[in-house]
């Protein structure tokens, strides 16, 4: 594989994590602003990868400036943010979240005694994501998480594909402001952290580079100190990161490299300028589509997954595959990937 694989994470304990499951490591720094990563190899399948791995620090600012400065570096073909967070419901202390998207909750208008707000969204690359669903239901895993259990947190490692809510607070208390705002704005989200936004929307931008977003839970808010206090962070740090490398597994790493077709890569180029779906925009209606033609009783993702399938079939009213794209490059026409797929049919 000519492309490096580029890991971010935020923590220290949760690099460590990663590190654990590389070979010939060894420091590198960025040539021009001395940013420190490490490097590795990772064998997979008859292949030998090369790794790179970056800690961000916390918060979604730098988790976006890190981001930037590492892909325009070592131009990945696959880049993943893996890390802890906390769970807010259906999930226990070591499960896994595949992040499907986020729901960025900081954005909004503050009125008195009222706050709006104005949500951003974030979506990981739709293909990848299914494949980690499809290895979350694995044998191999299975086995993989027998190994990894610590009776101490929970009888077993479960692993679930949704909405992480991502911002700039800890939320440590159900009783919290922050927690029942979620609770009123977000109900959906398994897990809540404090960098997946901004990884998510530097990838945006390139949306052709594969893109994933892992989280092991490591305490469930209102336990959070005394979680912490057993270890909960070097554990979920140790099963996510045996999740992705698992997953790395399943990667088609051969010399024979599987081009996308046209569609694939609309749909993930779609769901990365417009996770918020049809509506963002308005880009559905601008190149001439239906709203009425497609489920919006779904996520962005959901939605441009079955908006593309439609156009394949004919449908979705007075719009085409192309007249979409055109649309697309009028706002982004010097994208990368939006000038590669307008220009190469």
């Amino acid at each position: 594989m000519k492309k490096p694989i580029l890991i971010l994470t935020a923590l220290e304990v949760e690099r460590l994590a990663i590190e654990q499951h590389l070979n010939n490591i060894e420091p590198v720094a960025h040539t021009s602003t001395g940013t420190d990563y490490t490097k590795g190899t990772y064998r997979c399948n008859g292949k030998t990868l090369e790794v790179f791995v970056a800690r961000t620090d916390q918060t979604n600012i730098n988790a976006a400036i890190e981001t930037e400065r590492a892909i325009a570096h070592f131009g990945p073909e696959y880049t993943f943010f893996v890390g802890v967070a906390g769970g807010l419901k259906d999930v226990k202390v070591g499960d896994i979240v595949i992040g499907r998207d986020v729901y960025g909750y900081e954005r909004g208008k503050a009125e008195e005694n009222n706050f709006k707000p104005r949500p951003q969204f974030g979506a990981s690359s739709y293909a990848l994501e299914r494949l980690a669903g499809q290895y979350a239901k694995s044998e191999a895993w299975k086995q993989t998480t027998e190994k990894l259990l610590n009776p101490e947190f929970a009888p077993v490692i479960s692993t679930y594909t949704g909405t992480i809510a991502s911002g700039e607070k800890v939320d440590s208390s159900i009783d919290s402001e922050l927690h029942q705002f979620l609770k009123q704005n977000a109900s959906h989200a398994l897990a809540i952290e404090m960098e997946g936004l901004g990884f998510l929307e530097v990838c945006r931008m390139r949306p052709l580079v594969k893109t994933l977003l892992l989280r092991g839970i490591s305490d469930l808010v209102q336990d959070k100190g005394q979680m912490d206090g057993k270890g909960s962070q070097p554990y979920a740090s140790a099963n996510v990161a045996a999740f992705l490398f698992g997953l790395l597994e399943q990667l088609n790493f051969s010399d024979a490299t599987t081009e996308c077709t046209r569609e694939q890569k609309v749909v993930e180029i779609m769901c990365k300028l417009y996770p918020g779906g049809l509506r963002d925009n308005q880009i559905w209606i601008a190149a001439g589509g239906d709203l009425s033609l497609i489920n919006l009783g779904q996520t962005g993702k959901g939605q441009w997954v079955e908006a593309i399938r439609t156009l394949n079939l004919g449908g979705g009213g007075n719009i085409t595959i192309d007249s979409l794209i055109k649309t697309v490059a009028e706002e982004y026409g010097d994208n990368k990937d939006v000038k590669e797929i307008l220009y190469r049919p």
